[in-house]
């Protein structure tokens, strides 16, 4: 067997490396650029825990894999254990977060509720009486996703996998109705399977091969603003649903993101080329209102300086969920897209459920959820699908019950 996975980010290393670790004959991975350009690089690297069906196992299993990752010695993830503290401003959080920690409790896991006084040592910056309550899970961290990249694609090295940087798929070739293999710009690579894993070029790639992708790209925003005091490096990150932002330590700074109402749709075809490590201009009318209220939870933002501004295209599903599994317009053909900003959380999920999908094995995950085609006819139409997903942004940060 023959394997070709088109895409060099977070998610095609991950594939690339669970496919070759099976032993499933030759693997071969095509990046259009360089190795975690496009969406990776800008990524903030968090991985959450949480008792939800789509964050319990999957993020259970990636810890599984960065502590793998990091005992061979083949090259550091990044992984910094944090914590993250979860805050509330509304009644309904609350109950949520409550939720949260009787699971936790049932699962053994350490999480529990902060006082004011111990919310505002682990993180200097905050001002407890902003919110109405605080829940700490210690499970959660982050890593570097350009480590993390390069850790999976050593190991994938490692495991008999053929890198090639800088071939561009045209598009993937069938014959009869089964894949034959991949289009570049000198010649045709053979493949019995081919895994698209090509993020926001995902869809445009096998639209013309008459397969419609049920996503589309946001603009996504976050910004890295210089403290004062520091930030220490183990400093717990932290989400607020209810003001639909995060943050996290940032080489001593505080990183704030947004999961902003209204999300602003990109056309991929708009975009520059070559678009590697590239941003979108900032778009401070955007974010005013979330950096606000993020300056009334973590009072120092108001007067620090903004270190970056980062927008960055990032691909979303009309709920909230990726895209994992068989196309069916082609016997051969998987696709691995649509991480709707948890590719590092989700990005070795993907790899296992591919890589039990191409051998033909039961996967520890339960994929149905993830079918690339649930949406049917809707995935051929533009509108809807624009549509849905400027809200999903928001309406899944919010209501993260998942």
């Amino acid at each position: 067997m023959k394997c070709v996975v088109v895409g060099g980010g977070v998610i095609g290393t991950s594939i690339a490396w669970h496919a070759a670790e099976r032993g499933l004959g030759e693997v071969v991975l095509l990046e259009r650029d360089r190795l975690g350009s496009g969406t990776t690089w800008h990524s903030a690297g968090n991985i959450t825990w949480k008792p939800l069906s789509n964050h319990d196992e999957s993020v259970l299993y990636a810890l599984e894999t960065i502590d793998r990752l990091e005992r061979s010695g083949r090259q550091s993830t990044g992984w910094v254990k944090t914590g993250r503290i979860f805050l509330a401003q509304s009644d309904e959080m609350l109950r949520y977060f409550a939720s949260l920690d009787a699971a936790a409790q049932e699962r053994g896991v350490e999480a529990r509720w902060l006082g004011p006084q111990e919310a505002a040592a682990r993180h200097p910056l905050l001002d407890p009486t902003a919110v109405s309550g605080i829940w700490f899970d210690s499970l959660s961290g982050r890593v570097n996703p350009a480590d993390l990249t390069a850790a999976y694609a050593k190991a994938a090295r490692d495991s008999g996998v053929r890198i090639v940087e800088r071939a561009k798929v045209q598009r993937v070739v069938t014959r009869g109705g089964r894949i034959i293999g991949v289009e570049l710009a000198d010649g045709v690579i053979e493949a019995d399977a081919v895994v698209v894993a090509a993020g926001l070029w995902s869809r445009p790639l096998l639209e013309r091969s008459g397969a419609a992708v049920a996503q589309w790209p946001c603009e996504h925003f976050y910004v890295i603003a210089s403290v004062s005091p520091s930030l220490k490096r183990e400093t717990p990150s932290f989400v607020c649903p209810d003001a639909l932002i995060y943050g996290r330590e940032e080489v001593g700074g505080f990183l704030v993101g947004f999961f902003d109402e209204n999300a602003k749709t990109i056309e991929p075809e708009d975009l520059p080329e070559p678009f590697s490590f590239t941003l979108l201009p900032p778009d401070w009318d955007k974010v005013a209102p979330y950096f606000a209220a993020a300056s009334r939870i973590f009072p120092a933002l108001e007067a620090a300086p903004i270190r970056r501004f980062i927008n960055g295209p990032e691909v979303y599903t009309p709920d909230g969920l990726p895209l994992i599994g068989r196309i069916p317009e082609s016997e051969g053909l998987f696709l691995a897209t649509g991480m709707n900003s948890a590719g590092v959380t989700w990005s070795a999920m993907a790899g296992e459920i591919v890589g039990s999908l191409l051998a033909a094995k039961p996967s520890r995950f339960e994929i149905a959820r993830f079918d690339p085609n649930r949406f049917g006819a809707q995935a051929s139409e533009p509108a809807w699908l624009r549509a849905q997903i400027s809200a999903i942004v928001s309406m899944s940060y919010r209501n993260p019950r998942r």
